[in-house]
């Protein structure tokens, strides 16, 4: 049985998720499903990229995943099947697949330009059921990447926040991510940040580093490496996120000591 992830901002009130599954299903009724998140927020390419760089690795070879976070639908971007790490990604060519396409050494893209694989009509608002999803469902059935469409050399990818040296003792970093916790997800390895220093997170000081999320007192502010490999800010039974104020793309400081 084939697998297929979905990931997109469409949430689960509308139709829009079960309609996606409807035509993949009408085209392989063997497939099953795996709900990456529908709880994107609205527009966010990064977000989406960032969660799936942190899931798709983790399928068996030959798992399609079909990522739908598309401001640009209807309008000049491409629409993008790729490979990568044994694996599949269809999805709108706005560098949705970066983190897959940093991580992965083998990947290679096309683009989706077979239009008789497509559910006709076209609609111009919803391209997540009448292109990516039936041609999600034809991969899974063994068509090959190359009969979609030409070879894509550049697709595009997203500038990935990288970690800056301000002084000899002052690194910044940003929040990449906010949990359903609200724990702040920075671009911050554990090795980035030794045993003595101070981190600034908006006008809160944090000093103190927790091996877990339990550790630190009531209401405290501390780190903690995470499960994504990256350090997180998180204050005990509360959200990090709601008492600083801070969302993804803000800076983080940190005075190495």
């Amino acid at each position: 049985m084939a697998i297929v992830t979905l990931l997109s901002d469409f949430g689960l009130r509308d139709h829009f998720v079960a309609s996606m599954k409807g035509v993949m299903l009408g085209l392989n009724p063997e497939l099953t499903f795996v709900d990456i998140s529908h709880e994107i927020p609205p527009q966010d390419v990064f977000s989406a990229a960032f969660t799936l760089g942190q899931t798709w690795h983790l399928y068996p070879p030959g798992t399609v995943h079909l990522a739908v976070v598309d401001p640009g639908v209807g309008g000049a971007r491409k629409a993008l099947a790729a490979s990568a790490g044994g694996q599949f990604f269809v999805a709108p060519d706005n560098g949705i697949l970066s983190y897959v396409f940093s991580s992965a050494e083998d990947s290679a893209a096309y683009e989706i330009t077979a239009e008789h694989y497509y559910r006709k009509p076209v609609s111009a608002t919803f391209q997540g059921r009448d292109i990516f999803a039936p041609i999600a469902a034809w991969i899974s059935r063994g068509i090959p990447l190359p009969q979609l469409g030409p070879a894509l050399p550049d697709p595009v990818k997203l500038q990935l926040p990288a970690i800056k040296r301000v002084q000899d003792a002052l690194i910044q970093g940003v929040v990449l991510a906010v949990d359903h916790f609200g724990n702040l997800v920075t671009n911050l390895r554990p090795e980035d940040v030794p045993r003595a220093f101070r981190i600034m997170a908006g006008k809160q000081e944090i000093i103190r580093r927790c091996a877990t999320y339990g550790e630190g007192a009531a209401g405290e502010f501390f780190i903690v490496a995470g499960s994504t490999g990256y350090l997180e800010i998180a204050v005990k039974n509360g959200s990090a996120a709601e008492r600083l104020n801070m969302k993804p793309g803000f800076p983080i400081g940190v005075i190495l000591e």
